[in-house]
């Protein structure tokens, strides 16, 4: 599985919690990296607020993120894209213009914030000079418009090379642009009266970019200056958002949140064939002498880690159980038990009279284990078979009920499905065209004591194929529904269910990539993803997913194979803390 650590996470989680506290947006995180409102991307953000920056040690993260929050906070989106320019530079020099004017009212009272964006502009800049893109004439054309206009602005200097290395293009272009800047900073408060004077500059600076080349002879010469006028910034104004389904996916892009608009739009997802889908149990396909070997390779790895359960258990309790009355019991203190008054003469230690009520974890979960057996897992199956047998020994030990699933395929590039398709004439978008395997590696009804064997069918290498995820995932939800509400029956509180989908990458099945849309199982699983968050009372957790799907799990699990067992354990109990 793909590392990402608990740290990570938890890094990622405080910068979200930041963006939201400046901007007033609930809806803002950081997922993966990326900045996301709900299920999109916040996209076509000013260069120098471009998330690839945190990784970068020039960068001041406090200034990226005190700058997004303030354009969400201060900038009306709608207006900003109806003024938007359709071409390249224009674009880009209208996005970093709308982004100096939020930074540039920054509220008097936010201190700390107008020095964290002042660090961030100003190292941005430095940066652009330092990896000598104003060796170029554009590069040095945008270095004289952004940070002329900062100046302007925010009415601070520059540092005196970058006023050095500016001072001449900057003085020819103030014929035109000096009113240009004054009238932005008189404006700066206005959005709608700023964007048409920032248009405007926009437009000169395309178009002395475009008229470069007309004065030109020479089409050596052009060429030659080709590489030094090219464009120093890597910037797309297509303002691109990661919707739950691609633009020319099968599926729809519908923005509603309506549970039946996602059910529709899942009816859309096709199979070509159902009729050799299984759903299998360790003890119908594999032999006992089998098992038994893959279990006791399996204690060995465990045995290995030396778990501390007592530990572990007390960690755990809290996270899925709520404390219950369960009687009474004698105490120092408490409410007096009139039965036991004669005590006060007969016994020589009257504080026996005393009770207090007795309270029981209560179990207020389930946890489903859905583990995906594509091929790439294989190499990992003794680990990961191994970490999920102590998660369900602990569990179990709790009193919460757990499920560990696994989904596959049947057979390699669609088997008699594909074969089943061929004969057919090959028709154009057949859907699925593989035999899903969907393993039940240990139900709810079942202990931990009980599903020993079974949960050793993890180590079974041939059951390791293709994966088709979104269906096995409403597999999984399904089954925990259908578990909740047996346990609804006799109880009138609900059951948090709990779905972690431990993967490596993204679906992957040949032939129905072959036949269909490369997207068609991504852009299903992520519409399932969607669908799941609007089923009551379920939680959906991602952990080493691929980071194309990483950024779709609200929730995630860390996953680093450098720590030990015991800090990942620790690791997860802290995250499910965390982002319930």
């Amino acid at each position: 599985m793909q590392t990402q650590s608990s740290q990570e996470l938890l890094t990622q989680e405080r910068y979200g919690a930041i963006v939201r506290s400046i901007s007033g947006d609930a809806q803002v995180n950081l997922r993966d990296w990326l900045f996301y409102r709900d299920d999109e991307v916040i996209g076509q953000l000013a260069p120098h607020l471009n998330p690839v920056h945190f990784a970068e040690s020039w960068a001041n993260h406090r200034g990226m993120l005190d700058g997004l929050g303030l354009r969400l906070a201060l900038s009306n989106r709608t207006l900003h894209q109806a003024k938007l320019p359709n071409d390249l530079v224009g674009s880009l020099v209208f996005e970093v213009l709308e982004q100096i004017r939020v930074e540039s009212i920054c509220p008097a009272g936010m201190i700390g914030a107008k020095e964290n964006l002042r660090l961030h502009f100003i190292a941005w800049l430095n940066q652009f000079m330092a990896t000598g893109n104003t060796e170029g004439s554009i590069g040095l054309l945008l270095l004289a418009i952004f940070g002329g206009t900062w100046s302007r602005m925010n009415n601070a200097p520059l540092p005196q090379l970058m006023q050095d290395t500016i001072e001449i293009p900057r003085a020819e272009l103030y014929v035109t642009t000096g009113t240009l800047l004054e009238k932005l900073k008189r404006l700066r408060y206005d959005q709608e009266k700023y964007s048409e004077v920032a248009l405007e500059l926009a437009s000169f600076v395309s178009n002395l970019v475009q008229k470069e080349y007309e004065n030109v002879p020479s089409i050596r010469i052009k060429r030659k200056n080709l590489n030094q006028t090219r464009l120093p910034i890597v910037w797309e104004f297509s303002d691109k958002q990661r919707h739950p389904v691609a633009a020319n996916s099968l599926f729809s892009n519908s923005h509603t949140s309506e549970e039946l608009q996602y059910q529709h739009e899942l009816k859309r997802y096709r199979v070509f064939d159902r009729s050799h889908d299984q759903e299998i149990k360790p003890f119908d396909t594999i032999r006992l002498a089998q098992l038994v070997s893959f279990r006791e390779e399996m204690d060995h790895q465990i045995q290995r880690w030396s778990i501390p359960w007592s530990r572990l258990i007390k960690v755990y309790t809290p996270l899925f159980c709520a404390p219950n009355a369960s009687g009474v019991e004698s105490a120092e203190e408490g409410v007096l038990n009139r039965k036991l008054l004669s005590r006060i003469v007969t016994s020589n230690n009257p504080s026996s009279v005393y009770q207090t009520v007795y309270l029981k974890p209560k179990p207020t979960a389930s946890v489903t284990f859905l583990i995906d057996c594509s091929g790439s897992m294989k190499e990992q199956r003794v680990i990961m078979a191994s970490w999920i047998d102590v998660m369900v020994k602990i569990l179990d030990k709790i009193g919460v009920p757990t499920e560990v699933l696994g989904y596959s395929t049947m057979s390699w590039q669609g088997g008699r499905c594909f074969k089943q398709w061929q004969l057919a004439g090959k028709p154009d978008n057949p859907g699925r065209l593989n035999e899903a395997a969907h393993w039940v590696f240990k139900d709810f009804n079942s202990s931990w004591r009980q599903a020993r064997l079974g949960l050793a069918a993890m180590l079974k290498p041939d059951i390791y194929r293709e994966s088709i995820d979104g269906e096995a995932l409403q597999w999984a939800v399904a089954r925990s529904n259908q578990e909740s509400s047996k346990r609804m029956s006799t109880s009138s509180n609900p059951i948090e269910q709990n779905i972690v989908l431990l993967s490596d990458g993204c679906p992957m099945d040949r032939a129905t990539q072959q036949a269909n849309d490369e997207n068609y199982l991504i852009d299903h699983l992520k519409l399932v993803l969607k669908w799941s968050e609007h089923q009551a009372n379920t939680t959906i957790w991602g952990c080493g997913v691929g980071q194309e799907m990483r950024g779709f799990f609200k929730r995630k699990l860390s996953w680093n194979k450098d720590d030990s067992i015991i800090q990942s354990i620790l690791a997860w109990a802290d995250e499910f803390k965390r982002q319930r």
